[in-house]
């Protein structure tokens, strides 16, 4: 049985789940935050438009770049946040 590359994810709550991307080191260079975010939204009932995931002190929010651009490696940890909406005058 092949290696699976795995991220482990920290929800709103604080609960922890883990991720499974893919199975080879290539794959793993390919992934995207888009990819990343779809699976995420899989393992937690969120909207992909109402939380914002942060790797280290970094904020994924560019969906289109490459997971390994910020660093995340097999077995790295993010963290999702909630969007919060506002800015509205009075």
């Amino acid at each position: 049985m092949g290696k699976t590359y795995q991220l482990q994810v920290f929800g709103i709550a604080g609960e922890m789940k883990t991720i499974d991307l893919c199975t080879t080191e290539e794959e793993m260079q390919k992934i995207t935050v888009l990819q990343l975010r779809k699976k995420v939204t899989e393992k937690f009932p969120i909207e992909q438009t109402e939380v914002q995931m942060i790797f280290t002190d970094k904020m994924l929010d560019n969906d289109s770049a490459l997971l390994s651009s910020y660093g995340i490696k097999n077995f790295s940890a993010i963290q999702l946040v909630m969007t919060l909406r506002g800015g509205g005058s009075d």
